[in-house]
């Protein structure tokens, strides 16, 4: 029994080293997507999606900009898998040894734009391509019509990814030191923790925006004004953690498994918080569409971030890495380039920013939850709960009839011994000498012969 539990925690702690490991490559990520000698790729994605999103407003030129889009997504993928390519290389970065002379400011920054070039020729070649294909005259005359809708639908794509990229970082910071935790606090104590933690943070934030959205307001009134949105977090926080329960309880038996779901369960609807937060303010406060544009700006970098990250961190071992540290930035902007085309398609179909972000949010709140119960799945079910299970479903009802079931079984018992003893009493005569030698009848005052003459 011993060595089948050793072998569950080894099973167990596998995963979770796993999950800590991942966590490695975060900095130096970071570093490579916004290293120097890359930056004007950033400003590109930055200036030319800003463009492309008001032209895609324009009727005229909706199927121009998601053409763009879509070159441009297609123009970086290639660029990343040809990366590793010395050429290439060279013709995508910034030599920071090289001296621009005499030059001025502006026109030596302009020059850095040469490391475009090579990803915006490929993104022409790409456009001319599709609109040779889909144009009046190509293959499949139309079909470029169809590419605004098809952009736009990879936005519940996006979602999904925001939401599981997120879980899969967020399952690497939960797993950190997970070989240290000790037996201190009850699975009582450990939601009781994470549900304070949801109404402080969703207190502070909710107030703020309260304040933001009217600074007549006082904070009193802002205090009072968040307490609907605090009952709607923790409602929805409150239905999280049942959907996941038995797994909650059965993680609570085991000291590093109980330190990673507490931390994982804060740091998951600690970020579904934020998405009520957002669902809130567009349906209750009055956020400008500014506003919500440079928030969703950075909700669209947070996304791609994480997806490379966990893209990254997926491949960190393996030996054929299609995502790695060098050229995660290509791929990020490939990916940033669809973000933000699915965005902008949306848009123009709903004339409204803030119906796409609101779908967008749920299907993220969504995901999380889901991931939230897949991942405490995973780690838990690689060891062998299923007397546990059974005995935490089934105590109440075993108390009730233990009683009746010891009844039963002392009865029968003692009817067992009771025809044990009518069966077996003849067999407990010692006293009986099988062996001894027949004697005859005996009477008194008359001996018998041994042997009788009949004659």
């Amino acid at each position: 029994m011993d060595s089948v539990e050793a072998s569950n925690q080894a099973s167990s702690d596998a995963i979770l080293h796993d999950y800590e490991d991942k966590n490695i490559s975060l900095i130096r990520l970071v570093k490579s997507l916004l290293a120097t000698a890359t930056m004007p790729h950033i400003v590109l994605i930055v200036v030319t999606s800003s463009v492309l999103y008001i032209l895609a407003g324009i009727d005229t030129f909706t199927v121009f900009s998601s053409l763009a889009f879509t070159s441009l997504a297609v123009a970086y993928a290639v660029t990343a898998l040809l990366s590793n390519n010395k050429v290439v290389k060279k013709m995508i970065s910034l030599d920071q040894n090289s001296s621009e002379g005499e030059q001025s400011f502006v026109v030596s920054n302009i020059i850095k734009f040469k490391i475009c070039l090579f990803p915006l020729a490929i993104a022409l070649v790409v456009f001319l391509l599709i609109n040779t294909i889909t144009g009046e005259n190509g293959m499949l005359p139309g079909l470029s019509n169809l590419i605004p809708t098809a952009l736009g639908m990879l936005f519940i794509l996006w979602s999904i990814i925001q939401g599981s990229s997120f879980t899969q970082w967020a399952s690497s910071v939960s797993a950190r030191n997970f070989q240290q935790a000790t037996k201190s606090s009850t699975l009582r104590t450990s939601v009781v923790v994470t549900v304070m933690a949801i109404i402080t943070a969703g207190l502070a934030l909710s107030t703020l925006f309260y304040q933001f959205n009217d600074l007549e307001r006082s904070v009193t009134q802002s205090l009072v004004a968040s307490i609907p949105f605090l009952a709607l977090a923790t409602a929805v926080t409150s239905a999280s953690l049942a959907y996941s329960w038995k797994l909650k309880i059965l993680s609570s038996m085991k000291p590093s498994l109980h330190r990673f779901s507490h931390k994982w369960s804060i740091i998951c609807h600690l970020f579904i918080t934020w998405h009520l937060l957002t669902i809130w303010r567009q349906n209750f406060l009055d956020p400008s569409s500014f506003q919500v544009f440079i928030e969703e700006i950075v909700l669209m970098i947070f996304t791609v971030f994480f997806a490379i990250w966990s893209m990254t961190s997926k491949s960190y071992r393996s030996s054929f890495r299609l995502i790695s540290e060098e050229n995660a930035l290509t791929w990020g902007l490939s990916f940033g380039y669809a973000y933000a085309g699915s965005v902008a398609m949306l848009t123009s179909f709903f004339d409204d920013i803030k119906t796409v972000m609101l779908v967008g949010h749920c299907l993220v709140v969504v995901t999380v939850i889901i991931m939230h119960k897949l991942i405490l799945s995973k780690v838990i079910g690689t060891d062998d709960y299923s007397v546990e299970i059974s005995r935490i479903t089934q105590t109440d009802t075993e108390v009730e009839v233990s009683g009746e079931k010891n009844d039963l079984v002392e009865t029968h018992q003692d009817k067992s011994l009771v025809e044990k003893g009518d069966s077996e009493a003849w067999q407990e005569d010692d006293d009986v000498d099988w062996e001894a030698k027949r004697s005859g009848p005996e009477i008194d005052g008359l001996e018998w012969d041994e042997t009788i003459d009949l004659d």
